[in-house]
Formats: C-alpha cells, structure tokens, sequence
C-alpha cells in the first residue's frame, strides 16, 4: 500500500538494512539520523544534487551526488583481478587515507622524503636570482 504513495507522489524510497551504511549514506548528503518518529528540521535534513541507479561492473548501485564545497565524504571504487590485488590495494589506499588525516591533525609533522631540503633549496635559488653580481 505505501508503494503506491511513493509512486503517486514521486518519492524515491530506499531499503537499507545496514546500519553502517545508512550511516555512511547521511554523512553523504548532510543528513542527521533520527530515531523518532517525528517531522525532521531543516538543519537534520539532507540534501543530494543528483541520486540515480547505476550499475558498476554487474554490481547495482544507487548514486548519491552532492556538489558542495564543504563535502567530507568520496567513494572510490576497486576493480581487480584478484581477491588478493583488491585487498593489497584496499590496504594501500587505507594507509594513504589515514596517512593524510594523521599530517592534517597534528601541525607539528613535516613532510618526509627530503621535501623540507627542497623546498629549502628552492627558497634559497629565488632569493639568489635577487642578488646582483656572482656572490
């Protein structure tokens, strides 16, 4: 019967059963959970650009686009042949990701991999070229 509604009324409804992914699904469009049966607030509700069904690689997906600037949330997707190459290269963007968020938490690391030298050594070639004469 409520389908019906929904088709009436052009609502889209989802079912998701996953609580981490209706989690995940709210911080994508800006939407706080609510777990009363009440009219949410402006400020609880969420907002996506575009929300459209997609297939990826035989696998069905319902794509949540919201074009802000202050968007904190991106998917990437994973293509491999094998279990193991998806899994190291799940490991490897996990390092990266939680590499970032470590060196935008804390301002007292610096980079590593000689990159203090060469931003040193460049700073020190633009002030030469100010400088007159071979000294």
């Amino acid at each position: 019967m409520a389908v019906h509604f929904f088709e009436k009324y052009k609502i889209m409804a989802i079912k998701i059963m996953s609580k981490w992914e209706l989690k995940r699904i709210g911080r994508a469009v800006g939407a706080t959970p609510i777990v009363k049966l009440t009219t949410p607030t402006p400020e609880e509700m969420g907002f996506a650009n575009d929300v459209h069904f997609k297939e990826i690689s035989s696998s069905k997906c319902i794509v949540f686009r919201r074009d802000e600037d202050e968007n904190k949330m991106a998917t990437i997707i994973l293509r491999g042949s094998t279990i193991q190459l998806l899994d190291d290269l799940e490991r490897a963007i996990d390092d990266g990701v939680n590499c970032i968020k470590t060196l935008s938490r804390d301002p007292r690391l610096v980079p590593g991999a000689g990159a203090t030298e060469i931003n040193m050594a460049k700073q020190i070639q633009d002030y030469a070229k100010t400088q007159p004469g071979l000294d």
